[in-house]
């Protein structure tokens, strides 16, 4: 059995309110850092999958985002990378 690592971003989805994003909005708005900066806040993760292969890996990988890293209806998930270690 082959062990991948990956990182994972979870973020709210389109139309969800964002009230961490927008408080960070407001203060570089307040602060004169930045105008519009569209700030959105998510979680980040790093963790390690066994799988015979990476497709293995990969959907192993897809049904712990959906179960347990994010919720489905108000969040999206990006696996942004996936190696084999």
């Amino acid at each position: 059995m082959n062990k991948y690592k990956a990182d994972v971003i979870v973020t709210l989805k389109k139309g969800v309110r964002d009230p961490q994003g927008t408080a960070v909005d407001t203060v570089l708005r307040r602060t004169g850092l930045e105008e519009d900066s569209s700030v959105k806040v998510g979680k980040y993760f790093t963790l390690s999958v066994s799988g015979e292969n990476e497709a293995e890996a990969k959907e192993k990988l897809n049904k712990i985002c959906e179960d347990v890293l994010s919720n489905p209806i108000l969040e999206s998930y990006a696996i942004e990378r996936l190696k084999e270690v």
